[in-house]
């Protein structure tokens, strides 16, 4: 079994902004990225369907994927894939996708956009980049937003680590022991680390050790796999709150698949990575 916990459903379908604009907030900062990056979303946007994204995932082998919605409208004045077309794509495929909604966090109405999408919508999780929206998680004018989750019983998957692209972006608010407060503030509250907290693994794996209900995932940077600290989590019990995912297709699942079973680790710890522990996690 192979379930992504993090995957970006750019497709024909879903609801776009210019992409020029998109391709400038992504990657203005590097033109010869940028220039790709527009040649990549022209492709999605033109010719891949849904559909495809469920006959890729049948080719490599995965179950079930979490789809996302990501709200930047006060940072950056864009909407990457709505929350009404992630609920879309579920409702055609809802034995293959899970959708976790965006909202814009900094907005007067967040908690009345975060309410919409889960009791209207039917999204199952909140995802969240604190970088480029430029906040601070652990500041507690958004535990308002945390106790609704947990109301909710939804999950927060947070973007853990620096933001590489998307120029303005403040990196330390993508540092994982801003989650550490949040985490010991809310413990009903199951936090999803994205991205192995890149670059602070250590800092990442001492908040995931500490916290019962801080996960993380090894999404985005397969080429960083001999940085994190496999051994540590194997070491100290914890081999249960690491969990595969992909950022697909920023980050294809031809590289990251093949990234994960080539681990030096063992079996086991790989079958929990690409599956068994999302499965538990999700309650499949």
């Amino acid at each position: 079994m192979i379930i992504d916990m993090h995957v970006h459903p750019f497709c024909k379908e879903a609801t776009w902004d210019d992409l020029n604009k998109i391709a400038d907030a992504m990657w203005g900062i590097d033109p010869q990225k940028r220039k790709y990056m527009l040649k990549m979303l022209q492709n999605l946007t033109k010719n891949v369907s849904v559909d495809d994204y469920i006959k890729l995932m049948d080719k490599f082998g995965i179950d079930k994927s979490i789809i996302v919605s990501f709200n930047a409208k006060t940072a950056l004045d864009l909407v990457l894939v709505s929350n009404e077309d992630v609920s879309n794509f579920v409702k055609l495929y809802p034995n293959r996708f899970i959708g976790y909604a965006g909202i814009d966090i900094p907005a007067a109405d967040a908690l009345e956009q975060l309410d919409y999408a889960i009791t209207s919508l039917e999204l199952k999780g909140l995802k969240l980049v604190p970088p480029v929206q430029k906040i601070d998680i652990s500041d507690n004018k958004y535990d308002r937003i945390w106790k609704k989750m947990v109301d909710l019983n939804i999950p927060l998957w947070t973007h853990g680590g620096h933001q590489v692209s998307t120029g303005g972006s403040i990196a330390k608010y993508g540092h994982p022991m801003l989650i550490d407060e949040v985490a010991m503030r809310h413990e009903d509250l199951k936090i999803i680390i994205g991205h192995m907290g890149t670059p602070w693994f250590w800092d990442a794996y001492s908040v995931v050790l500490r916290h019962p209900n801080v996960y993380i995932d090894v999404s985005a940077h397969p080429e960083l796999y001999k940085y994190f600290p496999w051994d540590a989590y194997i070491s100290y019990n914890i081999t249960h709150k690491v969990m595969f995912a992909s950022d697909h297709p920023l980050v294809h699942w031809n590289k990251m698949i093949p990234s994960v079973k080539n681990l030096a680790i063992n079996d086991d710890f790989k079958e929990l990575i690409l599956g068994k522990n999302a499965q538990k996690f999700l309650g499949l």
